[in-house]
């Protein structure tokens, strides 16, 4: 009976380390970051912690897709949207579950005036990261865009259940945020 037991608990320690394992330092740290946001003082020390959470979400993890990222937001910060999106289409290709490189699609596409199109990459964002706040407020503006006053407030609000000093807040009129989700 002690050998199985110890069997057991060894089997346990093995499985509870893979899971462990499995969840990337990068990860933790972005967990890490998403909890202090969620309990930032002020909207200085808020804006410290999103710019960190934006640092995390820009690495791919590929020093060549990084590259690519880098080259896009220059060419986006340039008006040259087709480049951006060549380069961000090439990065989606090369991984797929990379949520910034869809994230940053949906932008080009809103730029563009592509609604539709930022709608399915938003999507697609919020698949591989659901808690991208920025990714949920662009899609709140883009309902704004469309008219869809109701949807946009929604998602808005959605976007501060992980930022509550989120910008796009002020586009959402007092009355229609609880009380449990104005900042502090």
């Amino acid at each position: 009976m002690v050998g199985l037991t110890h069997k057991l608990m060894f089997t346990m320690l093995c499985v509870a380390t893979a899971v462990m394992a499995a969840e990337p330092p990068h990860d933790r740290l972005l967990d890490q970051r998403f909890a202090e946001l969620k309990q930032a003082p002020d909207e200085s020390r808020a804006r410290e912690i999103e710019q960190a959470i934006w640092k995390l979400w820009m690495k791919s993890g590929s020093a060549e897709i990084d590259k690519l990222m880098q080259q896009a937001l220059e060419a986006r910060r340039w008006g040259d949207y087709d480049k951006a999106l060549g380069l961000l289409d090439r990065m989606i290709e090369m991984d797929p579950q990379y949520a910034e490189a869809w994230n940053q699609r949906a932008t080009i596409h809103f730029l563009r005036d592509e609604y539709e199109p930022a709608l399915a990459d938003v999507a697609r964002t919020l698949q591989l990261e659901p808690r991208h706040f920025g990714a949920m407020a662009g899609r709140g503006v883009i309902r704004l865009h469309q008219g869809k006053t109701a949807l946009a407030i929604q998602s808005i609000k959605a976007a501060m259940d992980y930022h509550p000093f989120l910008k796009e807040r002020t586009l959402v009129p007092a009355q229609f945020l609880a009380p449990s989700a104005e900042p502090r």
